[in-house]
């Protein structure tokens, strides 16, 4: 579990360019039948927080990533 954070947070820093200190692991899944790990995590970037959800493979590689701001509504 926590090799697959450690990509989870890579994988966003590399993204967002941002320090690996603002990443929050919010949820992790693993759907066997697709063979996949699903994240929810949150970061802030110039003071705005941001939502993202990624699925990433069993051999790591990242086959989705969304990303939105927060808004207090939601």
């Amino acid at each position: 579990m926590e090799d697959l954070k450690q990509i989870i947070t890579d994988q966003i820093t590399k993204m967002e360019n941002i320090s690996p200190e603002t990443i929050e692991t919010e949820d992790i899944f693993y759907y066997s039948g697709l063979k996949k790990w699903t994240a929810r995590v949150a970061f802030a970037i110039a003071g705005k927080d941001y939502r993202a959800s990624m699925d990433i493979l069993e051999d790591g590689m990242v086959t989705r990533y969304q990303q939105r701001e927060k808004h207090e509504d939601r």
